[in-house]
């Protein structure tokens, strides 16, 4: 403890409407004898008497009689908020410290009358301890010292040993007991609160110090918080035994006498120092602290070991890690801090593989290029050969995220079969999750690893050498393959409610999985799974049929493989695809209401939306069209449309599952066959998969009917599809045309179309104009592939800033300009806006002009005719930012300027018109804000949905967001300021 320190005399003046009373100084030694006697709180009575008579009057009375401990705790908290508003200002932060202010002034009472119980106890003494936090928290805000202070349970609160933690803190003995103390002091409390009362408040400058400190103060809580969550025993300098109660300790430093920089923590384990946290205010520049770690200093460590391997920065909210171990330490944002088990293990690794001591060094040291091994490149279809080596580079570069596109048909889940045997056998990774975004994928992926035999394994199976199983409801195996659905996952993580987020689980932490593969990443890429990735903290492999602008942005643009349905079909691994147009019909679509199936939720539609569908006389006049168009389409067979066998195995996609009935019954009329030539398989009209093994394996089923994709249904025979309501996305509609694709031996064909001589191509029939997305067929195309060959060479040589701008006026002269509204700068810009400019610029980036926004920006800045706001990081430029440039080239703006300047000094000006309006915000409220502006910086345009993607979920989204200005008041704030920052 930290013992009382002299003081100035202190008058406690008895209440005039005492008759016979006279004016009397208290006994400045009973003061300092409460403050020794007291376990905990006498290092306030320098700072505030007051605080020292309500947290010792708490610690008293809360074994014997919590009621009145709970009622001294309301006090405390009471007198520490009007003093900390007396200190910051009239609104203090919101955050750990409000909080736990916040608990204790609204702490409910023991019922009147009720005998104290164990619980009751408990609660008082949680409380008194909530007092102790809460009093170190203004201690330092008031000194600006971190010394240790350790909360003390009085003897009769446990059974702690002698030779405990909590007993080696020695506190000198009083020579009258607390409870004494207390109560002769009682009557001294009246004047000490009337003084109390009277004092103004702080100096405007002063408080500003206070607040940038109590800024420090507020993360270093949470920071505290984050650690015990994650398992580490938080403890100061000064409690530090030789032998640890705990694995792993995360000790609080102290100021170094001679002045040295030290951590905020150093973490311990099993006793060695391994690792240092540095805390800093929110919104301060963590990667600037994490450059200089490795010059930090700590008494705890000798000067050999003061580079030690792990380092943290964070500020409560975002962590930054760096490994030193790894070939290449670079920083990397965290979820929160490891486990003291899981660096355990890592200094395990260490001495077992001093070369190779983490996994990146594993698999840059210990695993053979694809090939060495007995990976023959006939082993492995080119295309799965070419992806694997792709990513295994990627990793050896130390890349985060890659991502390969493989084309229906291409082998993908044998692709991820073999990154992951060879990454569990040479890497030695110890889990490796596959997430997929539907159970029937889930069962497909189990089949493939129970199948996969890789060479060198003598014949034995995947599942023979490595433990592969799904996800369950307890902890994730010790090593091998899980697989999990997406949904199953996120439930996981967010304790079974979705709409608050993913948080963290102890048995299910960060660093869980060394690799994360995942299936149809465009899916589950998406806004509302996107939080997964940034979850764990593992490298992430993504594997697509249909790459599209959001999945490349969550995957950094890292596309490192590609096989594209045109690729495809020149190697025979696909059929082509021909339109069927109807036009002409009697009625326009109606607007078909959407219902969110289980069986395949078309996420492309938002909820509350409608969508174009056939119905009614123009739903009988186009099948009627669907029937006697079908010689056209497959002239080689006999009298297709006349309920002959030999009509195609045909998928038809209807709105929802009232609109699939009525399909149902219109094909059945217009073509005069029974019900068991055409039915529907969705999750309201029994078990859509029997239904779709039935139509694949029989001749009878002509004709079935969903209303989304069916995604892991492998239907080879269908050679027909059939459109009667419209797709919004193209991604999504090639998803949907994908399902005819695939080719098929004679033989299975005929088995149920025996009228067939063989699957040459897939008929798209479209009466609503959905085969639009076929003009241009962007989302089956490669996009920014980094290839390492010898053919790059020449993309990448060096060019002059000269050529650069001269190649850049060159492009705009040639007629390649966005929208002139957005030129003049006349209009707000949308997403549909941001999508042209990104078009626009993918246009720039092909020959012959071949250049990227950063390179022509980097030439401005090079030549002085543009220079960023030094108060802000230089970042990346996009597409966005070439807007400035055409503004400067077409003489509209003197200099240009970078697209994130402009929104932050717009959020600057708006702030600043709300404070003189007499509005101010809390710094919660100021990371919404400046994230909302960081998020249209990046990517030109926001809106509420933005708010489900991460970083707003790592703070509750959307909901957060509302909790953090009000229902009403959040909805208008958000309106406005969109409008502002555009």
């Amino acid at each position: 403890m930290i013992d009382a320190a002299p003081r100035s005399p202190v008058t406690l003046t008895r209440s005039e409407g005492n008759v016979g009373r006279v004016h009397q100084e208290a006994d400045e030694d009973a003061l300092a004898e409460l403050a020794a006697a007291s376990a905990n709180f006498g290092f306030l009575l320098p700072l505030e008497p007051l605080l020292l008579m309500y947290g010792a009057a708490a610690e008293a009375d809360a074994y014997s009689h919590p009621d009145r401990a709970l009622a001294q705790a309301q006090q405390f908290a009471a007198v520490l908020t009007t003093e900390s508003a007396r200190l910051l200002g009239p609104e203090p932060a919101a955050g750990p410290v409000h909080r736990a202010l916040t608990e204790l002034r609204r702490s409910s009472e023991p019922a009147p009358g009720s005998e104290a119980g164990p619980a009751d106890r408990a609660r008082a003494m949680r409380l008194v301890q909530h007092c102790f936090d809460l009093g170190v928290w203004y201690f330092r805000l008031r000194t600006g010292v971190r010394d240790a202070l350790s909360f003390v349970p009085p003897a009769e609160w446990d059974d702690a040993s002698a030779g405990s933690l909590h007993r080696q803190v020695t506190v000198r003995e009083p020579v009258t007991s607390l409870t004494t103390l207390v109560a002769l002091l009682e009557e001294y409390v009246p004047v000490l609160r009337r003084s109390f009362d009277q004092r103004t408040p702080a100096e405007t400058a002063t408080s500003a110090s206070l607040r940038a400190r109590a800024a420090l103060l507020e993360a270093d809580w949470r920071v505290a918080d984050l650690l015990a969550v994650a398992g580490w025993t938080v403890q100061n300098d000064l409690d530090a035994p030789h032998e640890l109660p705990a694995r792993g300790v995360a000790v609080r430093s102290m100021d170094q006498p001679d002045g040295a920089a030290s951590p905020d923590y150093v973490l311990l384990v099993d006793g060695r120092p391994v690792g240092t946290v540095e805390v800093r205010p929110h919104g301060g520049d963590l990667r600037a602290a994490m450059a200089r770690t490795p010059e930090i200093g700590t008494p705890l460590t000798g000067s050999a070991e003061r580079r030690m391997r792990y380092a943290y920065v964070t500020d409560g909210v975002r962590v930054l890690f760096r490994n030193d171990d790894d070939p290449e330490p670079r920083p990397r944002e965290v979820f929160t801090f490891h486990q003291p088990d899981t660096v355990a293990l890592w200094l395990r690794e260490a001495v077992t593989d001093p070369q190779a001591p983490t996994f990146q060094g594993r698999v840059r040291h210990r695993l053979p290029d694809l090939g060495d091994d007995g990976y023959a490149q006939d082993s492995l279809r080119p295309v799965q050969y070419d992806a694997v080596r792709a990513f295994e580079n990627s990793l050896r570069r130390g890349e985060r995220r890659a991502m390969v596109q493989i084309a229906v048909g291409g082998g993908r889940a044998v692709t991820a079969a073999t990154a992951a045997h060879r990454l569990l056998r040479y890497a030695h990774a110890r889990r490796i999750l596959f997430l997929v975004d539907r159970v029937e994928l889930e069962m497909q992926a189990l089949a493939t690893f129970e199948a996969y035999s890789g060479p060198g394994d003598d014949g034995r199976k995947f599942t023979e050498l490595y433990r592969v199983g799904r996800l369950g409801p307890d902890a994730v195996p010790s090593h091998g393959v899980v697989v999990s659905t997406v949904q199953r996952l996120h439930n996981a993580l967010s304790g079974g409610k979705p709409a608050s987020g993913v948080r963290y689980r102890f048995d299910l932490p960060p660093e869980s999985f060394d690799l994360v593969i995942a299936d149809d990443c465009h899916r589950a890429a998406s806004t509302r799974w996107r939080a997964l990735f940034d979850y764990f903290d593992a490298p992430v492999l993504g594997l697509t049929a249909t790459p599209n602008d959001q999945v490349l942005e969550v995957f950094q643009d890292n596309l490192v493989s590609s096989y594209t349905f045109e690729d495809a079909v020149t190697d025979g691994r696909a059929v082509d695809v021909a339109v069927y147009r109807i036009g002409g019909l009697p009625t326009q679509p109606k607007q078909a209401a959407e219902t969110l199936e289980e069986f395949d939720l078309d996420a492309d539609w938002p909820l509350g939306q409608r969508r174009s569908a056939l119905s009614g006389q123009a739903l009988h006049a186009a099948l009627t069209a669907f029937k006697e168009g079908l010689p056209s389409m497959f002239p080689e067979r006999k009298s297709p449309g006349s309920g002959n066998v030999a009509l195609p195995k045909t998928v038809v996609y209807a709105a929802d599952d009232r609109h699939a009935d009525e399909v149902v019954a219109t094909v059945i009329e217009v073509f005069g066959q029974g019900p068991e030539f055409c039915q529907k398989a969705t999750s309201k009209g029994g078990s859509p998969y029997l239904r779709l093994l039935q139509f694949r394996n029989t001749v009878e089923l002509r004709v079935i009917v969903v209303v989304g994709l069916l995604t892991g249904t492998d239907i080879a025979p269908v050679e027909c599809l059939l459109f009667l309501r419209d797709v919004k996305s193209a991604n999504r509609y090639f998803q949907m045309v994908a399902v005819g694709t695939r080719p098929v031996a004679l033989a299975e064909l005929q088995a149920v179309t025996p009228g067939a001589s063989a699957k040459t191509q897939c008929v798209v029939v479209d009466p609503v104009n959905v085969s639009r997305h076929h003009a241009a067929r962007s989302s089956t195309m490669p996009k920014r592939v980094r290839r390492q060959s010898a053919c790059d060479a020449s993309a990448l040589a060096p060019i002059h800033d000269a050529e650069v701008m001269g190649r850049w006026r060159s492009f705009l002269r040639a007629g390649n300009s966005p929208d002139p509204e957005l030129i003049a700068g006349t209009k707000v810009m949308t997403e549909m806006d941001v999508r042209s400019l990104r078009s626009w610029a993918e246009t720039l980036a092909q020959p012959p002009h071949g250049l990227t926004a950063e390179r022509i920006w980097s030439a401005y800045e090079r030549a002085g005719v543009t220079v960023s706001d030094p108060r802000r990081p230089r970042t990346p430029k996009g597409p966005v930012d070439l807007l400035a440039l055409v503004r400067y080239e077409a003489g509209l703006d003197p200099r240009p300027r970078p697209y994130r300047d402009q929104v932050f000094d717009r959020l600057d000006a708006w702030i600043d018109r709300q404070e003189r309006r007499g509005r101010s915000f809390d710094p919660d409220q100021l990371w919404w804000m400046e994230t909302i502006a960081d998020w249209m910086a990046a990517d030109g345009h926001f809106d509420s949905t933005s708010l489900a993607g991460v970083p707003f979920t790592l703070r509750g989204g959307t909901s957060g967001f509302l909790r953090a200005f009000g229902e009403q008041g959040g909805v208008h704030l958000l309106d406005e300021l969109s409008r502002a920052l555009a």
